[in-house]
């Protein structure tokens, strides 16, 4: 686990070899401010290799975010089976669930998982995407950002901290290497 001070920056890295070879790079930020839990992940690299879905009309909870370019993170307790994740895309729309155990769905969900804050920022080589979630921050709360790019052409990358497992996944504790 990484011992993080408030406030830090940290690069992530590609679960897929070939993903390395490309000239993109990936952080999240991960900041306190008040009672909020501020999440900031950039992309930097060439953005028009990429398939980045426009601005919502409407945007709000929507699920299969992942499916596409999105920002995700997951938290947990230490030592403790049950988690939350939430998905946030350069859209606008989000998506949040509570799980018991690993993939497991909570029977009843928290009433708001709602972002407070969710703002995109977009240039010709940077994309930002902001959120921040009320309520979460806790001594010892692991915290485990992530990113999905899904490149022209289709393929995706998949973009952590640390990466477990023959396959990239996320709802491994193993990703939630951060501790607040």
């Amino acid at each position: 686990m990484i011992d993080m001070p408030i406030g830090r920056t940290i690069s992530l890295m590609p679960f897929e070899a070939s993903a390395a070879t490309r000239p993109f790079s990936c952080t999240a930020g991960i900041e306190l401010r008040g009672s909020l839990l501020v999440l900031t992940y950039t992309v930097s690299g060439p953005l028009q290799d990429l398939i980045i879905p426009a601005a919502a009309i409407a945007p709000g909870f929507t699920p299969g975010l992942w499916q596409g370019t999105c920002c995700e993170c997951f938290l947990r307790e230490d030592e403790v089976k049950s988690y939350a994740e939430w998905n946030f895309s350069p859209c606008g729309s989000w998506w949040a669930c509570a799980f018991a155990d690993y993939r497991a769905p909570a029977r009843r969900q928290p009433a708001d998982m709602q972002p407070r804050e969710l703002d995109i920022e977009r240039g010709k080589n940077l994309l930002t995407l902001t959120a921040a979630l009320a309520g979460q921050a806790a001594p010892g709360l692991r915290i485990g950002p992530a990113l999905i790019l899904q490149h022209a052409g289709g393929s995706r990358s998949h973009w952590a901290i640390a990466h477990s497992g023959a396959t990239p996944d996320f709802h491994h504790a193993e990703t939630c290497s951060c501790i607040l």
